[in-house]
């Protein structure tokens, strides 16, 4: 049985991405890395740290050292101290409150930025990563952010050497939360306003010397936001629930459709993917299992949170393996005409 060539991405979601960091140490531990070809990771805000721990540890030293980063970093962000847990409480009761209000981040010094670069400086390490373009691509990595100036967005590559941690920054720097972080020449916002996570990025990877341009034969999706609800949303924490839950589900729901789209289109004219260099691609999804998880949870940094996310990600990683996880399939190819 061949072994299939994947690609991961990584949706964001605040404090619920410890779910996306639990099916990856799950793929990655020794259970299951052997079935599957990671070609590239991708992800968007708190699903971009992930992809980003997981990549550079392995980089840095394999499976077993992507994870070790990825427990360590959500280890090391939940709130353990007795001062870090009280204003972990006082965050999420502030959160519920029927009214709040909201300041910009350029009128006070916001505490998230430097916690979190310290952290990534930590755990990602980019200073100690392999040097050189080859040594740095396997396998690849895309973070989704936004333009704040020119609208719109991309994916910023971990083979670029203007690679740095304002990349992951960049892509987790959610208003007002953080200020627009510069990267690369550019201001940027947290990517879940253009890619949330990237995948039409993952379907163009770029060749190394030598070698052809890998494609992936499937993409993985790690979903964190459901995509329906039950009941409808009234209250007011109900409605910024759904509202965010929405805006953060768009991006990715529209390249879904665009994957399935290509797939259709190569169905009906195979002679198009050797002429563009595109092949029909297989997704699959595992989602958060906890529907109603409330928005400001994804603010909560409680160590029994975040091992309860942790812990459901490791349970249903197993699914991408199974048939119930495909959401998008190969089209069946037009049979061949007679010969005359």
């Amino acid at each position: 049985m061949d072994i299939p060539r994947i690609a991961i991405a990584c949706q964001g979601g605040g404090s619920h991405a410890a779910f996306a960091a639990g099916v990856l140490a799950e793929l990655l531990g020794a259970a299951h890395r052997d079935r599957f070809r990671l070609l590239a990771l991708s992800g968007t805000s708190g699903g971009a740290v992930c992809a980003a721990l997981a990549w550079s540890g392995l980089l840095a030293g394999g499976p077993a050292e992507a994870v070790r980063r990825l427990e360590g970093f959500w280890g090391d962000l939940a709130a353990a101290s007795p001062l870090d847990a009280w204003l972990n409480a006082w965050t999420q009761l502030l959160l519920a409150a029927p009214i709040t209000a909201q300041a910009s981040p350029y009128a006070y010094a916001p505490a998230a930025e430097p916690r979190l670069r310290e952290l990534l400086e930590s755990w990602v390490a980019p200073a100690a990563l392999p040097a050189g373009r080859a040594a740095r691509s396997r396998p690849f990595l895309r973070l989704g952010v936004a333009d704040v100036l020119a609208g719109g967005g991309t994916a910023l590559d971990g083979e670029s050497p203007f690679f740095s941690l304002d990349d992951i920054v960049a892509s987790a720097a959610v208003p007002p939360l953080f200020r627009a972080v510069r990267a690369r020449g550019r201001l940027w916002w947290d990517g879940l306003y253009a890619h949330n996570p990237p995948l039409r990025h993952l379907l163009h990877l770029p060749a190394l010397e030598g070698e052809a341009r890998p494609k992936p034969d499937e993409i993985w999706i790690i979903r964190i936001n459901p995509r329906g609800r039950i009941e409808e949303p009234r209250s007011v924490q109900e409605i910024e629930d759904r509202r965010n839950e929405m805006a953060g589900n768009l991006p990715l729901d529209q390249e879904l459709h665009l994957v399935g789209m290509v797939n259709r289109h190569l169905a009906a004219a195979p002679g198009l993917g050797q002429r563009f260099g595109y092949r029909q691609v297989t997704v699959r999804e595992v989602a958060l299992p906890l529907p109603d998880l409330p928005y400001q949870s994804k603010l909560d940094r409680s160590p029994t949170h975040l091992a309860r996310l942790m812990a459901a990600g490791r349970a249903v990683a197993p699914v991408l393996f199974d048939r119930e996880s495909v959401v998008v399939a190969p089209e069946a190819m037009p049979p061949a005409a007679p010969a005359s």
